[in-house]
């Protein structure tokens, strides 16, 4: 994403969120153990993870609630999915 879009991301987030503010992080994953352990391992275990299989098996949703400090820390959780592949961001 460029600069000029993270800037605009960054200026709707702060504009909805009073930081430190409970954030949802939505993906969309292949339902194999190894990308689900990989997204659930780059946040913290006290956070609260929703899990929802898609109704063939092949996928799952994980709804993640996570307090972060401010709209960086957004972006750098779904820099570190990113970089696990294969999954789906909303």
């Amino acid at each position: 994403m460029k600069d000029n879009e993270l800037d605009g991301l960054r200026q709707r987030l702060d504009a909805h969120h009073d930081w430190p503010s409970e954030y949802m992080f939505k993906f969309i994953s292949p339902n194999v153990p190894e990308k689900v352990d990989a997204i659930v391992g780059v946040f913290p275990q006290e956070v609260s993870i929703d899990r929802k299989m898609s109704g063939g098996g092949k996928y799952i949703s994980l709804t993640i609630r996570e307090v972060v400090a401010d709209a960086d820390a957004v972006f750098a959780r779904y820099l570190e999915v990113q970089a696990i592949g294969g999954i789906f961001a909303l």
